[in-house]
This record gives structure tokens, sequence and C-alpha cells, in this order.
């Protein structure tokens, strides 16, 4: 089976388990999912369709030197999407029923020992003063820029410019991971909003200092501003839109960032400081935002590269070469 194909098939069962979840534990759904598809696009993400549409003709462009006929092309790229566009609603329909299984406990255990781990300080203010929050907000487009772009693209790219099937099957894991297993599985396990929202659930004035910074950084006339409100706007007003979802740990942002970081570092020894850079970036940003504690990051670079690993050394010993090998030397004993 084709990876376009598995991706494309395991992105519509996931979509549909999260809709019966979903509909289970709440009401609305069919509603909350009309009113996303039917509301007018934001204009600001006319960047993303246009790297869209360059990625897509990148992509036909090696199917056909791959010996594809144009429709098969045609046909694969639209899969690719199409699981895309499924894999995501799935994680959404799943993420905004999450608070119905499992309601916010696990914020002031993190924010403990996020503090502990840094010598009793918030990653926040210690991020905050080594580079100060001029340089952080300008840093703070690549968040929902960059990233964006990356983190609905990334298995078109796959598409596009590798021709090891093992390879992109792989990292379609891994990119399905960096959603289902941080975003849903483990984030419902530690179910919290992360520092930015914690005194508005908690009703406590723990993070009033970070408040304080953010306003006086200017963090509320960005982007970044304006989708924190939104997603408050969205979980007060009790609506669960496409995107909308409040859950700290573990980080996507993070886990996506390092998805594509261990990629390019195994393709080419030129990309990979960019990637980790890049990486890095999106850790920082993640923590100074308030979007997440620090651990949730670390978390999340842990387990995917630990997944990395296993399914790197995994591939290895299915390999036609080394299972031929073993079968020599079982036969020689």
């Amino acid at each position: 089976m084709i990876p376009a194909f598995s991706f494309f098939v395991f992105g519509i069962a996931y979509a549909l388990a999260s809709f019966v979840i979903a509909v289970l534990l709440r009401d609305g759904v069919v509603r909350d999912m009309l009113s996303t598809m039917t509301a007018d696009p934001d204009v600001s993400l006319w960047y993303v369709a246009v790297i869209a549409v360059l990625v897509s003709l990148w992509a036909m462009r090696a199917e056909a030197r791959r010996g594809v006929g144009t429709g098969r092309a045609v046909g694969n790229v639209l899969m690719v999407y199409a699981a895309i566009f499924a894999l995501h609603l799935g994680f959404t329909l799943f993420k905004t029923t999450m608070p119905q299984i499992v309601p916010y406990y696990a914020d002031p255990y993190l924010a403990r020992f996020d503090a502990w781990l840094h010598g009793h300080v918030d990653a926040w203010a210690v991020i905050n003063r080594a580079f100060g929050s001029e340089t952080m907000l300008r840093l703070a487009p690549l968040y929902h820029g960059p990233w964006l772009v990356v983190a609905f693209l990334f298995p078109v790219v796959l598409v596009a410019c590798d021709d090891d099937h093992a390879r992109v099957r792989r990292y379609l894991v891994l990119y399905c991971a960096s959603w289902i297993v941080i975003g849903n599985v483990l984030a419902l396990g530690g179910m919290s909003v992360g520092p930015v929202f914690y005194d508005r659930i908690y009703g406590s004035d723990r993070f009033a200092s970070l408040t304080s910074m953010l306003s006086f950084a200017g963090v509320g006339d960005t982007t970044m501003g304006a989708l924190q409100d939104y997603l408050w706007e969205m979980y007060s007003a009790g609506q669960r839109s496409f995107g909308a979802g409040i859950s700290a740990f573990a980080s996507v942002h993070v886990s996506v960032a390092t998805v594509v970081a261990l990629y390019c570092g195994e393709r080419s020894t030129l990309l990979a400081f960019p990637a980790a850079l890049f990486c890095g970036l999106i850790l920082l940003l993640s923590i100074w935002s308030g979007y997440h504690y620090a651990v949730d990051g670390y978390f999340s670079i842990g387990v995917m590269s630990l997944l990395w690993m296993y399914l790197r050394r995994r591939s290895r010993t299915s390999e036609p070469g080394t299972a031929n090998a073993v079968l020599l030397q079982v036969r020689k004993d």
C-alpha cells in the first residue's frame, strides 16, 4: 500500500473515530462543524494557499518523474490533502471534547515543577530576561507563520521530495503521532490550559506578571495575541470551531517542529542546523508567549525523538539486506 493511500485511510478513520467520540460526549457537534466550514476564510492566511499551490505542483512534478501518470499524480496529491484535512478535523473534534472527558487539573503541578526545574523561576521569565521582550516579539511571527505552513504541508513535501517509501511512511507515522499521541492522548492525561490562561481558569494571580509582560510587550496587537483571545472567546462561549480548543501539555507546536527537524537532519547536514534552530525558536516562543510550560516542549521533544529512534531502528532491521544477513547467520549456526 503506497504511503499516500495509507495516510488517507488512517486520516479518514481517525476523523470518524473522533466524530463518534465527540457526538457521544457533547452536543452540537454537527452544528459546530458546519459553522466552521461556512465561515469566511481568514484573509491573513493567503500565503498558505499560495505556498500550497507551489508545493502541490512540485509534488505532481516529482510523481511524474517517478513514472506516475498525470491523473494518478493528481490523485495522490489530493489524497494527501484529504488526509491532512481529515487528520486536523479529527484532532480538533477530539481536542475540543477533552474537557468533557477529563477536566483541567494539571496546571498547578506543571507550574510548580516547571519553576523548580528552572531554579524556582518561571521559564518564561528566564527567556524574557535573556533575550528581551522586543526580540521575542520580533520572532513571534514564526509561531503562526512558517510553523503553520510546515504543520499543514509537511506530508505534501514528503511526497514531493522523497522517493524512499519506507522513509516517507516512517515520517507520516511521526507526523500523525505529533498530533494524536502528543496533542490528544498525552494531553488528555495532563489536562492543562497553560500559563496564559491559568489565572482565568483557576481564579488566581499566579501568572499576573506574565500577563503584564505580554501586555507591555504589545502581544495583544499581534496575530499571536489575537489567536489567544480567539481561543479564550471560543472556550468562554462554549463554541468548538475548527482550530479551537485549549490544552497545554504536551506541545504540538514543538512536536511538529521536532519531526521536521529530525527529517531535515536525516536528509541533509546543511538543513540540520536551520531546522534545529527553528525547532528551538518554536520552543522558546511557546514558553515566552505563555501558551506552554517549558516541560510541555521538553516532553514533546523527548517523546518524538524516542519514537523516531524506535521507528528508524525497526526500519533498518526490516530492510531486505538485514533480513538476508540474519537468515545467512542462522543457516551458518
